[in-house]
């Protein structure tokens, strides 16, 4: 199957791209077939919400694409009040990946270190959500960052039953935590077997 991705986030469609290619699947950034686009601001109240009104916005101008959108964020259970649905607006004064790394690392000094990260991936066809699925990895944060196989978040979140970050895992280590993964599995399993 071919995806469209709705997102600017190069990293994000890199990452995307590698992890549907593992179940034979190619994805390719919606800019390929139309003009960039500007996307509706996203909300505060829950992730389902923000993903598939990015991919129903695409879908509207690529009616006969499977386009797909998600929307992510980090819950610190010692900061549930910060971060969450709302991680990428809460860390704008942390511009880069070292910054917002540190920054968290900070919020849970002498205290819990556990947390909660979620993926919701909204897939679109015809102007219509086909499937919302969802990845959630839990664990604790690292006391420092740690690893080069990736930057920001995945050198600091350690995943529950593990003693590696992500960024010390190869990507075949770390695939089964990421929750960009587990989505995008559930989401293959039904249009692959539950939607034919």
């Amino acid at each position: 199957m071919q995806f469209v991705i709705a997102s600017h986030n190069q990293d994000k469609i890199k990452e995307l791209q590698q992890i549907l290619r593992v179940r034979k699947n190619d994805a390719i950034q919606y800019t390929e077939l139309v003009e960039k686009k500007h996307f509706p601001s996203e909300g505060n109240r829950s992730y389902t919400e923000n993903a598939s009104r990015k991919a129903l916005f695409i879908s509207k101008f690529l009616p006969e694409q499977l386009v797909i959108a998600d929307d992510s964020g980090l819950t610190l259970t010692s900061q549930p009040e910060i971060l969450g649905v709302r991680t990428a607006r809460d860390l704008v004064a942390y511009p880069t990946p070292r910054e917002y790394a540190q920054h968290i690392i900070e919020l849970v000094q002498g205290k819990d270190r556990s947390f909660k990260m979620e993926t919701v991936l909204a897939c679109a066809y015809q102007g219509k959500i086909l499937k919302v699925a969802r990845g959630i990895l839990e664990g604790e944060i690292a006391r420092t960052e740690r690893g080069t196989a990736g930057e920001g978040f995945s050198r600091i979140l350690i995943p529950g039953g593990s003693r590696k970050t992500l960024a010390q895992m190869t990507f075949d280590e770390s695939y089964p935590y990421l929750t960009r993964a587990r989505a995008a599995e559930e989401l293959d399993r039904f249009l692959k077997e539950d939607h034919n």
